[in-house]
């Protein structure tokens, strides 16, 4: 009898000891798979991240001393509005006229500001730009992008490719003494880059 029961509670601690490695090993691969998928996850994710191009990396001095001359100065400005659907970038080039020299009107500058957007509501809102919220006095443009128009109060031209808005100005400091025919030098320089 003390033979029977000892080798029960053996046959007992052998079934226990197998379910108990089972147990670990379901756990282990669990674990293992949800680690995978955890990473197959963030592999997907990181793929379908936006990727775009900043207004400097479009825009170069090498650029700006086209239009400016040699003098040309500037680059990447912080004044970044970028939101979770938009990336927003901007680059400027002025001509230097050297120390201590007023600004005048005869002076020139040029920018580009790229609203690059990061999400479907990014896209909307672009495209309204170009739509709905378009300004009534805007002046349409061929030859740029998907779309595009010229803004004289602003002394921009606006283009929309591939669901990024540029927005351009070249001329003297004051927007509404610049013109489309100077800003559309800019564009000719940048639109392949875009």
């Amino acid at each position: 009898m003390k033979r029977a029961l000892s080798l029960t509670i053996g046959a007992a601690l052998i079934i226990a000891a197998l379910v108990a490695i089972i147990l670990v090993i379901n756990n282990s691969k669990d674990h293992n798979s949800a680690k995978k998928t955890t990473a197959d996850t963030n592999a997907t994710v990181n793929e379908k991240k936006p990727t775009y191009k900043t207004a400097c990396a479009i825009f170069s001095l090498a650029d700006a001393k086209q239009l400016l001359g040699d003098t040309a100065k500037g680059g990447a400005t912080n004044n970044q509005t970028s939101s979770d659907d938009l990336a927003v970038s901007s680059c400027s080039y002025s001509q230097d006229a050297g120390a201590n020299v007023p600004i005048s009107s005869s002076n020139k500058s040029a920018s580009l500001l790229v609203r690059a957007p990061k999400t479907s509501a990014g896209n909307r809102s672009n495209q309204n730009e170009f739509g709905p919220l378009k300004p009534a006095e805007a002046q349409p443009v061929n030859g740029y992008g998907d779309s595009a128009y010229w803004d004289a109060q602003y002394g921009q031209l606006n283009i929309l490719k591939n669901n990024t808005w540029y927005i351009l100005s070249y001329g003297p400091i004051t927007p509404a003494s610049r013109t489309l025919g100077q800003t559309q030098q800019l564009a000719d320089i940048l639109i392949s880059k875009m």
